[in-house]
C-alpha cells in the first residue's frame, strides 16, 4: 500500500487549522462518506467540491485525535460553505491533498 502522508495548515474564517493526512484520516473520511479506499481517486475526480474539503476536514480531525484534543471544526456542511467561498484556501487544500496522495508537489505553499 502506498504511504500517504501530508501535514499542512490552512485558515478558514478567522481560525487556523492544522491537518495531518495519514491512513487514519483516510479511514475516518472513508467511513463518513461510505467510500472504499480503492475508490478515492474516482471520488476525487467525480466530486472534487466534496472530496477536497473532506480530505482537509478529516486531516484536521485526525491531527486533533492524535494529540487528544478537540478539532474545533464546525460541522462538515458549514466547513464546506466556508472553504468553497475562499478560492485561496480551496487551492491550498487541493495542493496539499495532491501532494499527500503522491502527486506533483511543486506548487505547495506549506
Amino acid at each position: 500500500m502506498q504511504n500517504i502522508r501530508g501535514e499542512f495548515s490552512f485558515t478558514l474564517g478567522k481560525k487556523k487549522y492544522q491537518a495531518s493526512l495519514t491512513l487514519n484520516a483516510l479511514r475516518l473520511m472513508c467511513n463518513a462518506f461510505n467510500v472504499k479506499l480503492d475508490s478515492l481517486d474516482k471520488w476525487l475526480n467525480e466530486d472534487p467540491l466534496t472530496a477536497v474539503p473532506a480530505f482537509a476536514y478529516y486531516g484536521v480531525k485526525n491531527k486533533a485525535a492524535r494529540s487528544g484534543k478537540d478539532s474545533g471544526l464546525p460541522d462538515f456542511e458549514q466547513f464546506c460553505a466556508q472553504a468553497l467561498d475562499d478560492t485561496e484556501t480551496l487551492q491550498s487544500m487541493m495542493e496539499a491533498v495532491t501532494e499527500a496522495l503522491g502527486g506533483d508537489s511543486e506548487e505547495t505553499g506549506n
